[in-house]
């Protein structure tokens, strides 16, 4: 497993992800997206906690969480039920490749929203988002 040091490390471990049909991966939200990236993953900004260490508490241990964004397709491109096919794709990817991840002292934990949608450069595309938490 790779210990989680900094915020750094786990934003830059969760865009090294190995996301089957992911075309490409960016280690910060784009300026902008092409036809021939996508699908993109990129790592929205952290946030996390540090409890203090007791023997009552797991406390000690770095808890940061950060958003897994997956941007498919622009919406208006295609029919939707091709898009919702992609889509589900995609979730049954990224879920096994957060399965198979070896960041931090323990599995991750995380939610994916499906429905998302998100915006760069105007364009707004149909996007998968993990919110992912690492220990």
């Amino acid at each position: 497993m790779t210990a989680i040091t900094s915020y750094a490390t786990f934003t830059t471990a969760l865009a090294e992800l190995s996301v089957t049909g992911v075309t490409r991966a960016f280690t910060h939200p784009p300026e902008s997206l092409g036809t021939a990236d996508l699908p993109a993953l990129w790592p929205g900004l952290p946030s996390g906690n540090e409890p203090m260490l007791t023997f009552q508490t797991k406390g000690g241990w770095p808890e940061m969480t950060c958003d897994l964004v997956v941007a498919v397709e622009p919406v208006p491109q295609n029919i939707q039920s091709a898009n919702y096919d992609d889509m589900i794709t995609i979730i049954d990817n990224l879920s096994t490749a957060l399965r198979a991840a070896s960041i931090g002292r323990g599995p991750l934990t995380w939610t994916i929203a499906g429905n998302a949608q998100v915006t760069v450069a105007g364009t707004i595309y149909w996007a998968v988002i993990a919110t992912v938490t690492g220990y």
